[in-house]
């Protein structure tokens, strides 16, 4: 088959985060499985398009996207208002783009972004994944509600929902985010089916832990809704009540909320935080094999690979029971699930982990790698994906012959 993936993020970018790293691992296993597969994403600059090949995948950067990059262009006035008048120009850029390339039996497009805003109009099977939608309040996991400061933010949101009762194929990368769309979007005519994030297993497991002791590590987006405040402060509370010297370290892209968070530890001279900024991945590798626990207290998950990367590294890995970590962990056998917004109760959880000998560390990682390789590794989950897929091919060629 020939598979085209869509989306703004592709690794490497300043933009990217889970779902590039996603399209990333899917697009190279695809491949290396035998299928043509084809990338159409945006390039940071946008001044700029190129074309070329990443280990088999063909990678075409469009330029005309509708933000900006700090770090590849200056903000300035007209610059910021990019969001809304290229909005419409650009997804315009993504069907002409697609509708010049032959051969194309499935399209695949993130429902983050409403990036498929005129892909209904292409002659082609279009499968909608779905990440976390824009309008996920992570605060309750309901709808965000509207907000003059973040009049855009809504206004996106909004597209990326009108346009999903457009297409028949829908895939979650975890079936508590399909529960969020049957639950918000109660119009959609397709069947959602779940398709976990794959990982490389071998890529990322550790076969020899040799972590240091009182350490926790987290990875990822610094947002409040990552819940990353509540581990700083369940790690003061670590330190001031319970007296365990943790460390703790945080990498990840630092945006206007890190930075505020980077500022009071400084004020607080909580020299045992440290933030590191946004890491590659064989540096991310080294860290997760420095650590003892991975923590990740979102206030709500879609899924997040972090989790099964840390799970394979050897960390005792710590994540929020709301979302989709919940069908990664199984809580107290390989690893732990604890309540968002409960920065105490992080702390005592925190701690039983921090506490736990090597022996124990060994078996949970021998446990979570066992749990990994059957269900979310890149061999187990690309061969459902290729079902579903010529499932989908199958079917849509059924209903065009139909109509004639």
């Amino acid at each position: 088959m020939h598979i085209v993936f869509v989306s703004r993020e592709y690794v490497p970018t300043f933009r990217g985060g889970g779902i590039a790293s996603y399209i990333k691992e899917t697009a190279i296993g695809l491949v290396k499985k035998g299928h043509r597969v084809t990338v159409i994403c945006a390039s940071d600059d946008t001044n700029e398009e190129s074309e070329y090949m990443d280990d088999g995948v063909s990678v075409i950067r469009l330029s005309g996207g509708d933000f900006v990059v700090s770090e590849k262009e200056y903000k300035s006035c007209l610059r910021k208002f990019r969001c809304l008048y290229r909005f419409y120009s650009y997804r315009k850029k993504i069907l002409k783009r697609l509708k010049e390339i032959d051969n194309i039996d499935i399209v695949e497009v993130a429902e983050f972004g409403a990036e498929a805003f005129y892909l209904s109009k292409l002659h082609v099977p279009v499968v909608i994944r779905l990440h976390t939608p824009t309008l996920l309040d992570r605060n309750n996991a309901g709808m965000r509600p509207f907000s003059h400061k973040y009049f855009y933010d809504y206004w996106l949101g909004l597209q990326e929902l009108k346009i999903l009762p457009q297409f028949k194929y829908i895939t979650s990368c975890s079936l508590s985010l399909k529960e969020w769309f049957k639950r918000y979007v109660p119009n959609l005519c397709a069947n959602i089916e779940v398709v976990y994030n794959p990982i490389d297993v071998e890529q990322w497991i550790n076969y020899d832990v040799n972590y240091e002791e009182n350490t926790v590590l987290y990875v990822g987006t610094v947002a409040e809704g990552k819940g990353v405040g509540d581990l700083i402060e369940a790690c003061h509370i670590l330190r001031q009540e319970m007296n365990i010297p943790v460390t703790l370290k945080i990498a990840g892209k630092i945006g206007a909320y890190a930075m505020k968070l980077k500022q009071e530890v400084e004020a607080n001279k909580y020299n045992w935080c440290i933030f590191l900024g946004n890491q590659p991945r064989e540096k991310l590798k080294s860290l997760y094999a420095q650590s003892k626990v991975s923590c990740f207290p979102s206030w709500w998950e879609a899924m997040g690979i972090v989790c099964t990367e840390a799970m394979l590294s050897g960390n005792i890995v710590v994540g929020s029971s709301n979302g989709g970590m919940n069908e990664i962990i199984e809580d107290g056998k390989d690893g732990y699930l604890i309540k968002p917004h409960d920065p105490r109760g992080l702390a005592i959880c925190l701690r039983m982990a921090l506490m736990e000998n090597k022996e124990s560390v060994s078996l949970k990682h021998k446990r979570a790698y066992n749990k990994i390789k059957n269900k979310f590794s890149m061999d187990v989950v690309l061969e459902s994906l290729e079902k579903y897929y010529l499932n989908v091919k199958e079917q849509y060629e059924k209903s065009k012959s139909s109509m004639g």
